[in-house]
């Protein structure tokens, strides 16, 4: 669409003299089990008394819509009927709040209510951040043909994966989380943890209902982008959906700025990231809705925030925005552990008796704390801060095992998956590895790039828990999910091992309780923990080495599409 165009769309919706509109609406729509939820409807203006037939946008949330007349004013103009529905057991809506079980159907029942309408021309785009984008992708399980296209941002493809990373109970962000939901029975929020908690396991039977899987996929057959943050709560689940969309439509969309959720990291990087990922994933949006043509610009289909160390040699490595087709080549690079504290991209054949292995106490009543990192903010119901924080007193602790890098002569660039292959035993019948990869300034500092923990009773996958046998040594590989980050010039990585991550990860006992256990948590176990260096157990984080990502002036970009301020402080409203 011409820029003159936009910019003409978005002037008349702003002089009331050119058109008329119908009054918002806000009525109870039944769903087919005779639930009734609550809906609100604002109509664009048109030439006609605001009569006329018109594509829809439809944003089903368990938040609530204060907010909503502002949002809506972002599509109105260019001739969309807006739509904002609270899902089922949330604000003014019927039923309970199950955990996106029912949202299948509602969204379908939502959808074929919409195209009965005399002012629905029969098209229906889905728009949806964090919990609304969870509920917006279980549409496509039952292939409605008025979903014309989607826009999810800040969502996970599988909740189990989020939840429960590794079968490590992510305690803190599903708590805080799901007390956040504006329950219309706010009595069902325990039933809803118990539920959760004995589904511990990937138990298809639960989780299936929801995640996505290719039957699913197979249905993406329309425009769609995705908005994910390299510190978000969902970070590599928002990835895992793109890479599933993607493969059924080559032609999706992405853009990974470095916050997603945690807003509270803003302003560790530079002013065009607060800016630009938003008019990105507006931009995105109105590419999705048929209202604007990125093809016409430097902006590809994946456009991702390259980070680094906010000092004076971090923003002249990294800190910009890079866009491409493709995710970049990569190379696997292998950064052994030794017992000595180091940690090189080179094996050792030979290892003394002594250096074969590291042993340390892990005491669930003193566990290693949580500081930053993939967490749910404060500023929208979380309880632990977010982000690249300092983890140099925490790394200084008996329980945790430190290797460091040397100082980095040139730039290293990292981008994609960040992994570890650890062979560890322990003496309990179940215990954790946590696992983290930070950046070490020359000054002392030490900021948290990615962490992961890795419950062992889940080490199979299995429906029922695999204890582990004392003495035995195990190869574990933790996903530590993804990053794009550039290590400046004289810094340092470092990897740690411990087995805690708390209030992030809930403590292990280490006996061999269930979260759904009417005696868990039971009494702990002091577990010592052992990781191994050994020439035929080296252990090792495997990293993403790629080449320098080519940078990309998005605000240039984004002013050339017409993207202004004020649509994207409205644009931020719904960014929950």
């Amino acid at each position: 669409m011409p820029l003159k165009f936009v910019l003409l769309m978005l002037l008349s919706s702003f002089i009331p003299s050119l058109a008329r509109r119908h009054p918002p609406m806000e009525i109870m729509v039944p769903m087919s089990d005779g639930v009734e939820l609550h809906t609100r409807i604002f109509f664009p203006r048109s030439e006609n008394d605001g009569e006329g037939k018109f594509p829809v946008v439809l944003d089903r949330s368990p938040y609530g819509y204060g907010d909503m007349e502002e949002f809506m004013n972002l599509f109105l103009p260019f001739g969309f009927v807006s739509i904002g529905q609270d899902m089922r057991g949330t604000e003014k809506s019927e039923g309970n709040w199950n955990m996106f079980i029912d949202d299948a159907s509602d969204s379908l029942d939502m959808g074929n209510w919409i195209t009965e309408q005399d002012w629905s021309n029969g098209e229906v785009y889905t728009f949806g951040m964090s919990a609304d984008g969870m509920g917006s992708i279980q549409t496509i399980e039952n292939a409605p043909s008025w979903l014309k296209g989607q826009y999810v941002g800040w969502a996970p493809s599988r909740m189990y994966n989020v939840l429960f990373p590794h079968g490590a109970y992510k305690q803190k962000t599903t708590e805080d989380w799901v007390s956040d939901l504006d329950m219309t029975d706010e009595s069902w929020l325990p039933t809803l943890l118990q539920t959760i908690h004995e589904n511990e396991n990937h138990s298809d039977e639960f989780w299936g209902q929801v995640e996505m899987n290719d039957e699913k996929l197979n249905n993406v057959n329309f425009p769609n982008a995705i908005w994910a943050g390299w510190y978000d709560i969902f970070q590599a689940e928002t990835l895992a959906l793109f890479d599933g969309y993607n493969e059924k439509l080559k032609e999706t969309k992405l853009v990974v700025d470095p916050c997603g959720h945690c807003l509270e990291a803003q302003s560790f990087w530079t002013q065009d990231v607060v800016y630009g990922r938003t008019g990105l994933a507006l931009a995105q949006a109105f590419e999705v809705f048929g209202i604007m043509d990125l093809k016409r610009t430097n902006i590809k289909n994946i456009t991702y925030y390259v980070m680094s160390s906010n000092d004076t040699a971090g923003t002249e490595a990294g800190q910009y925005w890079s866009t491409t087709e493709e995710w970049p080549e990569l190379a696997p690079t292998s950064y052994y552990l030794h017992a000595d504290g180091t940690a090189s991209t080179e094996g050792k054949n030979e290892v003394e008796a002594s250096e074969e292995s590291t042993t340390y106490a892990y005491d669930p009543s003193n566990p290693v704390p949580t500081v930053g990192g993939n967490n749910l903010p404060h500023s929208i119901g979380g309880s632990i801060p977010c982000g690249p924080l300092d983890q140099s007193e925490v790394d200084d602790r008996d329980d945790v095992l430190v290797f460091e890098t040397e100082p980095q002569k040139d730039a290293l660039y990292l981008t994609g998956p960040l992994l570890a292959d650890l062979f560890v035993s322990s003496d309990a019948v179940d215990t954790d590895f946590s696992v983290k990869i930070s950046d070490v300034y020359p000054t002392g500092e030490v900021l948290i790039i990615s962490d992961q923990t890795f419950r062992m009773r889940w080490r199979e996958n299995k429906d029922e828990p695999d204890m582990i046998v004392n003495g035995t040594v195990y190869n574990i590989n933790i996903n530590i999910w993804n990053t794009s980050y550039a290590v400046a010039p004289g810094h340092a990585l470092r990897f740690t091992v411990s087995s805690s991550n708390f209030p992030r990860f809930s403590v292990n006992p280490n006996n061999g309780l269930l979260l759904a256990d009417p005696v868990y948590p039971g009494k702990n176990v002091t577990a010592m923990n052992t990781l191994y260096h050994s020439s035929d157990h080296q252990s090792r984080f495997i990293l993403p080495v790629v080449k320098k990502p080519k940078r990309v002036r998005v605000l240039k970009e984004l002013e050339s599409l017409g993207i202004t301020e004020t649509m994207i402080e409205t644009f931020k409203t719904r960014l929950k």
